[in-house]
């Protein structure tokens, strides 16, 4: 079965495009509003480029004008710049979503241990302790891939480039990162220190990005702007490093608010296919 993408135009070209099959329908905007049930003022500010309307509301504008929402504004899903390297499936893209969500959730958990193994006085490392940070990483490490493997596939989907570098860069960097820190248990201990600061740093720059680039998912509205400034403060927090303890705080927010989005995006991609 092949996928379609919901592609949302931008303001100002929505507007535009709005006027301009109003016009070539011949509908003045009262003539329009009385058909569709919205006010003369939403109208004017939709088509002046003001406002971003909801999906559903561009839907009820185009059936009113006789034009069909999918002609207008659904593509066909083109393969992103790494769907080869992460092995994304075009035709399996919800349920590629709904990994992302489960995996998003074993993460969230995951966190947790490593964040209390990492507690562990290291003068008292064993084979044991090893062992299990080892485990611990490899969970980690797999469950993050998958789920920030779904921010790349909705970078793709919805042409927001920045999102899909992003989340294709920390899949990459935390690769490297778990491969540091698995080795600083057995050799380079004395540059823990180091591999922290670098790490903060590097998630610091990430965070920002990715937090630009979900705030730019307009389609889903408050959800969409506040995970995107909750992972924008974490990361300042953590190129603050003094500030890190408060940006692993808000971190664990973010990750429960990018699970929620990338179930109501699956849920919602699910009725174009």
């Amino acid at each position: 079965m092949e996928f379609k993408k919901q592609h949302i135009m931008k303001q100002p070209e929505l507007g535009k495009k709005i006027l301009e099959l109003r016009k070539q329908k011949g509908f003045t905007q009262e003539e329009l509003v009385e058909q569709c049930n919205i006010n003369v003022r939403t109208i004017q500010r939709i088509e002046a480029g003001d406002v971003s309307p909801r999906s559903y509301t561009i839907k009820a504008i185009l059936e009113v004008l006789g034009f069909d929402y999918e002609e207008v504004f659904d593509k066909k899903y083109t393969p992103g710049k790494f769907d080869a390297v992460l092995a994304i499936d075009q035709n399996k893209i919800y349920k590629q979503l709904n990994i992302a969500m489960i995996f998003g959730i074993i993460y969230f958990i995951a966190g947790f241990f490593e964040i209390g193994v990492e507690f562990i006085d290291l003068e008292k490392e064993n084979l044991l302790f090893k062992s299990i940070y080892i485990i611990i990483k490899t969970i980690s490490l797999v469950a993050l891939f998958f789920f920030f493997r779904g921010f790349v596939i909705v970078g793709s989907f919805f042409n927001n480039y920045l999102l899909q570098i992003s989340a294709f860069l920390v899949i990459v960097f935390t690769f490297f990162f778990s491969i540091l820190d698995v080795t600083s248990l057995f050799v380079f201990k004395d540059f823990i220190g180091v591999f922290g600061v670098s790490k903060l740093i590097s998630y610091g720059v990430l965070s920002i990005l990715i937090g630009i680039g979900i705030k730019r998912l307009l389609d889903f509205g408050g959800l969409a702007k506040w995970t995107g400034i909750l992972e924008i403060i974490t990361g300042i927090c953590f190129l603050a490093i003094i500030l890190s303890p408060i940006g692993v705080v808000t971190q664990a927010v973010v990750e429960i608010f990018e699970i929620i989005l990338i179930y109501r995006i699956g849920s919602e991609l699910k009725k174009t296919i």
